[in-house]
């Protein structure tokens, strides 16, 4: 398993842990990128003779701030590990064994898995659905309590079942 143990609560069993499979841009994300390589395009378009080092800068700029969420979210979930416990759902880095969010089972809504291919699913709890959902979810929680989402979890259906019956 991969779960770091500084991770768990003392007495804390670990049922499951894996990390993200196939992590890949998504939905937005490609539009991200094609607009960074839009904006590339035109920054040099438009600079000539003397502002190339301001189109330059500019396309830098542009470019960085289309591609660097992108790329930084991928990062992220890249070091990613999830982990399911006796009494917790846990998203932790896999470097440093920070839990970067979790949740005690009873607290969360029923899981939901929309599953990819392979077996491999997205594993929310409620009812978001999507990028956009999730993103509604994230922003409208009245708790600060943050909104658990597994992306490319293997095995999403067996992980929502073992999460049901905890």
């Amino acid at each position: 398993m991969d779960m770091p143990r500084n991770a768990l609560l003392p007495g804390e069993r670990l049922l499951w842990s894996g990390r993200p499979q196939r992590i890949a841009p998504r939905g937005l994300d490609w539009y991200c990128l094609a607009f960074g390589v839009v904006w590339v395009i035109v920054a040099f378009g438009i600079a000539s003779g003397r502002t190339v080092y301001v189109g330059a800068a500019v396309a830098l700029f542009g470019f960085a701030l289309a591609w660097g969420p992108v790329i930084g979210r991928l990062w992220v979930l890249r070091r990613t590990v999830y982990a399911v416990t006796d009494g917790r759902v846990l998203v932790a880095d896999g470097v440093t064994g920070h839990a970067r969010a979790s949740a005690y089972v009873r607290a969360l809504p029923p899981p939901v898995t929309r599953p990819g291919q392979d077996g491999v699913g997205t594993l929310t709890f409620g009812e978001a659905g999507g990028f956009l959902g999730t993103f509604l979810a994230q922003a409208t929680a009245k708790s600060s309590q943050p909104t658990i989402v597994l992306v490319a979890v293997p095995e999403a259906e067996r992980v929502r079942d073992l999460i049901a019956r905890a």
